[in-house]
């Protein structure tokens, strides 16, 4: 009588079991998923703030050119230091596998041909390709996008 409970004991784990591990690597790949789409969102936000602080045809923080003509050191025409602020901030869960698009948004046209002037919008979006930690179910790679949108007052 006593080998029968042992062997129902163990029949019962091999049917609970795979539902359990199923659910809880769900419950995991779950707050990895929402860790990387909020961190992405931050990550966009901390380049749009700092694209309208410093800006795309501006002199750092003072929003003009030294001499009218010569760009200074921290011209950012196409957004690279916008880009490798939103990797920077990113990269403790991200790493540098993030597409990062900065555009000065034209109010009249709404193309990515604006300029760093007052009222003129700063969009920055950034693109992650998820991909599931423990493939238990194989889940293609899950496209993660985040966008920012400021506006410039300086």
């Amino acid at each position: 009588m006593r080998r029968r409970r042992n062997g129902q004991a163990l029949v019962e784990f091999a049917l609970v079991a795979p539902i359990f591990f199923l659910l809880l690597f769900g419950i995991i790949e779950g707050g990895r998923f929402i860790l990387y789409y909020e961190t992405l969102n931050n990550a966009t936000q901390e380049g749009a703030r700092y694209a309208i602080v410093h800006g795309s045809r501006s002199s750092c923080p003072s929003g003009r050119m030294e001499d009218g003509i010569t760009p200074p050191a921290c011209y950012d025409e196409f957004g690279v230091k916008v880009t490798q602020k939103v990797k920077d901030t990113a990269f403790g869960v991200l790493g540098t596998s993030v597409l990062v698009t900065p555009c000065w948004i034209d109010p009249v046209t709404g193309a990515c041909t604006g300029h760093n002037g007052r009222d003129q919008d700063i969009r920055v979006t950034a693109t992650y390709t998820y991909n599931t930690l423990v493939p238990l179910i194989p889940l293609p790679p899950i496209s993660i996008t985040a966008e920012s949108t400021l506006v410039i007052n300086h």
